[in-house]
């Protein structure tokens, strides 16, 4: 008797604590009222004191000749927006600008709030287009320590980010010798190849200019931020390290492989960690890699399950040591279907698999996502390229299935 009425003692209260499902959703602000042009690539961060900011970038007022205006997410009027929503609100604010380089473009922003509560803004801006386009890019920097109030934050330090490429023709080497091996190329190819590869790492242009973030920068157990990286004049990943705010920059070992951009990290809590690439594997699946050593060096990549059309994805540990991805799950574009699936294993496998978005037709990309002090977990997203999603959810309803 005593024995039964404590089972169900136990199983009433584990009933009471479980996690019920949540889903919310909204746009951070109108397309129809307010038009930002070509919105796109948008990171979302909860602030210490609960406030949520997003930035993403846009189109500002066009500029006239001889800017360049041709392709609207390369235009010279392409800056970095930003929005805010207060902790305990229901709305977000009005967006602003969060940053903009006038007569160039500002793309691919992403933000971290460091142990010591400074607010990161990482992005690109591109000096050559449009015959350089994204190899162009300059890696830039913003730190601000007063941004828990409406409006863009006082930027406390804004700086380049200098990259020095470390095992650049290695990792280039590697991945091509791997190729030929499977294609059974011939001796003259493979010298020519050889050759061509060490011309290409020998220019300081490409070498140092090029270099494009995407996902969230991830704060080591240490408090050393890591941004992670990827070089579009030869399809190279890296991670670039600051332990001291910004001021002294470290970067790993190139990737050992080809076609690899927009890695997304996480670290466990054994100090292991995992990168996922956005890829151009034939095989249209998401690739990982392997890092013992703070990010330093990696692992050969390799496939995953997952599928992958050749878009944004994101990476995050949960609390409780699940594994989240959120991208879109098919092998070829258009870019209709945006879903999340949860790990058990370290992506291994992986258990469970929902939809935040599956509509013929329309696209929804380039998704960021945070787990927040309480649990929740908060996503943003372009959202057919005129506006951003945020979405608010948690691992019960993603266990909840489609």
């Amino acid at each position: 008797m005593k024995t039964t009425l404590a089972l169900a003692l136990m199983t009433a209260a584990a009933t009471a604590t479980a996690e019920q499902p949540l889903y919310e959703e909204e746009l951070i602000f109108d397309p129809k009222v307010e038009d930002h042009g070509h919105v796109h690539a948008s990171c979302i961060v909860e602030c210490p004191n609960g406030d949520l900011r997003a930035v993403w970038y846009e189109n500002g007022p066009k500029l006239p000749p001889p800017y360049f205006s041709e392709q609207q997410d390369k235009s010279a009027d392409v800056r970095i927006g930003g929005g805010r929503k207060p902790a305990g609100v229901d709305a977000w604010e009005k967006p602003f600008v969060m940053h903009d380089t006038f007569g160039v473009s500002d793309n691919n922003p992403c933000m971290v709030v460091d142990h010591q509560e400074r607010l990161w803004l990482v992005h690109a801006t591109l000096l050559a287009v449009p015959q350089r386009s994204w190899a162009s890019a300059l890696l830039r920097y913003h730190i601000s320590t007063d941004y828990a109030r409406p409006g863009p934050p006082n930027w406390l330090n804004q700086n380049i980010l200098p990259i020095h490429p470390n095992g650049f023709e290695k990792a280039l080497m590697a991945s091509f010798f791997e190729r030929a091996e499977e294609r059974d190329y011939s001796e003259e190819y493979i010298e020519k190849r050889i050759e061509r590869v060490r011309e290409q790492t020998s220019d300081v242009f490409k070498r140092r200019l090029g270099w494009m973030p995407r996902a969230h920068p991830l704060v080591r157990s240490d408090g050393t931020v890591i941004v992670p990286v990827a070089n579009e004049n030869f399809g190279i990943a890296a991670m670039v390290m600051s332990d001291d705010g910004g001021q002294t920059w470290t970067i790993g070992e190139a990737v050992p492989g080809m076609g690899l951009i927009q890695p997304t990290v996480v670290e466990y809590p054994d100090g292991h960690m995992t990168a996922f690439f956005r890829n151009s594997h034939p095989a249209r699946r998401i690739v990982r890699s392997e890092s013992t050593n703070g990010g330093m060096t990696w692992s050969t990549p390799t496939l995953t399950d997952l599928l992958h059309p050749g878009s944004g994805i994101e990476a995050l540990l949960l609390d409780n040591g699940h594994l989240l991805m959120i991208y879109n799950n098919t092998e070829n574009d258009p870019r209709d279907s945006l879903a999340v699936s949860v790990s058990t294993d370290r992506g291994e496998t992986w258990t469970w698999t929902r939809h935040i978005e599956n509509t013929p037709g329309g696209r929804f990309d380039y998704p960021s996502i945070i787990q927040a002090e309480d649990g929740s977990l908060h996503a943003s997203y372009s959202y057919n390229l005129k506006t951003i999603k945020h979405v608010h959810f948690n691992e019960a309803w993603v266990q909840q299935g489609d």
